[in-house]
């Protein structure tokens, strides 16, 4: 009679690495309570052992350098991405990768130029952190199996994307201003080149609309030079004060703490003359004055999601692309004059 070959069982894996089936446990299922460096011994015993599939990863794991591309823009909304960068880094370390950092100049991208580190490396697997161009993520898609995009996504490009739900929130902020009596609500944004703020500022149109109000163009600022942080906007500062708005929303918080500190200047007072919101929750949202209302943006998660689904397409246990959307939350701080209940 022949042997059967027995499945291999989280026991077995402890035996080997003479540690206990709950570290193990702990381990394959990325909970916290054990080090990284068991955790990664775990996740290359069960991959050699064939563990529920593991093995189908040997070959990525022989390969297994996984590039993060970055574009060079986002060097000045750097506090944005940061965390989204540590967040996919630690993850994809969890599972036993190593990363490296690819950076994207403009001439590169316009160029369709891609970064000389993924030929010389051999990477076959990227995750783009931040913005670039439909062309150049398609060319990159040809070239690279495996691509996930990170605060990002084309319609027509059929690739695992994680992004914010950024018509959801942008609905969220506007509707939160309109509760606490607000009615002439203008909004700050970076135009409609890039998919995020023109989904932000989709939900400020929506939710004016379903609170019964007109939507005023006059209002709406958009510019996509906004998106630079060097960018001189003080004339539409000067249009949002001639117009005696009650409140501004802005498609990001380094606008609204822009607006903020020229306003100050303008001896207009927050939030008694105008409220203001934003939408990231960066680091400096809550040491400014006053500390600002605004959409957090769940960073860590979507770092550790777009990880997650480029573990799953290297495992082959995901053949089909997805656009996960990712939830923001208001955080009440002191920059919106909050009604009082009667």
């Amino acid at each position: 009679m022949e042997n059967v070959r027995r499945k291999t069982s989280m026991q077995d894996i402890a035996d080997v690495l003479n540690v206990s089936k709950n570290a193990i446990s702990l381990a394959l299922n990325n909970k916290p309570g054990i080090s990284e460096e068991l955790r990664n011994k775990v996740v290359q015993t069960a991959i050699s052992m064939n563990y529920g599939g593991y093995g189908k990863l040997t070959s990525a794991i022989e390969n297994n350098l996984i590039a993060i591309c970055v574009p060079n823009a986002i060097n000045g909304v750097s506090q944005f991405y940061s965390p989204i960068y540590w967040a996919v880094e630690r993850e994809l370390g969890s599972f036993g990768y190593r990363s490296l950092i690819a950076s994207v100049t403009k001439e590169m991208e316009t160029s369709l130029v891609l970064p000389e580190v993924l030929h010389e490396r051999g990477v076959k697997s990227v995750i783009i952190i931040g913005i670039l161009s439909k062309d150049y993520v398609y060319k990159l898609s040809q070239v690279i199996k495996n691509l996930v995009l990170v605060d990002n996504f084309y319609i027509d490009l059929p690739l695992n994307s994680v992004i914010t739900a950024n018509l959801e929130g942008g609905y969220e902020a506007t509707k939160f201003l309109l509760q606490q009596g607000c009615k002439k609500i203008g909004f700050v944004g970076q135009g409609n080149q890039y998919n995020a703020y023109r989904d932000r500022c989709a939900g400020y149109r929506s939710a004016l609309s379903s609170f019964g109000l007109t939507v005023d163009e006059s209002i709406i600022y958009t510019d996509d030079n906004l998106f630079f942080p060097s960018t001189d906007f003080s004339s539409i500062v000067q249009g949002i004060i001639e117009k005696h708005l009650d409140a501004v929303f802005c498609a990001s918080d380094r606008l609204a703490i822009q607006l903020i500190g020229i306003l100050h200047k303008n001896n207009i007072s927050i939030p008694s003359d105008i409220s203001i919101i934003g939408f990231d929750d960066t680091e400096n949202s809550d040491i400014v004055s006053p500390p600002l209302t605004t959409m957090r943006v769940p960073r860590k998660e979507m770092g550790k999601v777009a990880a997650k689904l480029l573990i799953e397409q290297l495992s082959a246990r995901s053949k089909m692309s997805s656009v996960i959307s990712i939830y923001p939350r208001l955080i009440e701080r002191k920059s919106v004059f909050v009604k009082t209940q009667s």
